[in-house]
């Protein structure tokens, strides 16, 4: 009888949090262009993540197995292993292209239980350009909220194709039926029109502090979005990390979604 009471209590305790937690679910979110590992180790990068505690982590300029001449440390290394094993996360990764041996694009780390994940060619009607992605997965949160988390990296050198790959997530993601967070290195800064299109239907979770470069920042061009923009998303906190792990400052930020009752 005793212990039939302390499991009934416990289930009890166990729903009245569950249901705190998915009427204001907290999820903090990282972005980070790795400038392919050439200004620290990965284990310094890993460990730098770790301190942080984040939900997720987007992750541009990935390599698996390439060897780069300006980044001789990180050869033949797979960055996604390394790293998720030196943050304590669960790793993906979404390459773009093929590259110096090996291959190359983007990333994500995750605390939570994945359901499914997409890598996603972006436009790029530019053809001399490199292949675009936006890496994209589908998580349950601990309580049973369904969220996507989306990383991708858009076109720097021409703008054309840049703005063909906002408005291909703008149509990609106008009837998802979840919360979305998509984060990156947009490589616009906030007049571009593609963070001005953006803006109409997301919520840009970041200020107005310069991201790039990190020795001497003058632009912002990472970004973390989140959609539906209709009030259930709250900002609770958005900070530039001042940091020389790499050539951008990471973001992070820490989110809070609502949910109807």
């Amino acid at each position: 009888m005793k212990l039939r009471f302390t499991f009934i209590l416990i289930t009890i305790i166990a729903c009245i949090t569950c249901h705190a937690q998915t009427t204001g679910d907290t999820i903090r979110v990282m972005t980070l262009n790795l400038h392919a590992g050439h200004d620290s180790s990965l284990q310094q990068i890993g460990l730098f993540i770790k301190q942080y505690t984040p939900d997720f982590v987007a992750l541009q300029e990935v390599d698996e197995n390439t060897h780069r001449s300006y980044a001789r440390h990180q050869n033949g290394r797979n960055f996604i292993n390394e790293l998720a094993y030196h943050s304590g996360m669960n790793g993906f990764f979404g390459p773009t292209i093929n590259f110096s041996g090996g291959r190359y694009g983007i990333g994500m780390l995750s605390r939570h239980w994945l359901v499914s994940m997409d890598n996603i060619n972006l436009p790029h009607p530019n053809q001399d350009m490199e292949q675009r992605g936006l890496l994209e997965g589908t998580f349950v949160m601990p309580c049973g909220d369904t969220i996507v988390m989306a990383c991708t990296h858009l076109e720097a050198f021409d703008s054309l194709s840049r703005a063909e790959q906002g408005a291909y997530i703008l149509s990609h993601y106008s009837r998802c039926p979840n919360p979305v967070v998509l984060a990156g290195d947009f490589n616009a800064e906030p007049n571009d029109p593609v963070i001005h299109n953006l803006s109409q239907s997301w919520l840009d979770c970041t200020d107005s502090t310069p991201t790039f470069s990190s020795d001497n920042p003058t632009e912002k061009i990472d970004y973390i979005f989140v959609r539906p923009d209709n009030g259930k998303w709250k900002v609770v906190s958005s900070q530039v990390i001042k940091t020389v792990i790499s050539d951008h400052l990471p973001v992070i930020v820490t989110l809070v979604f609502t949910k109807d009752n």
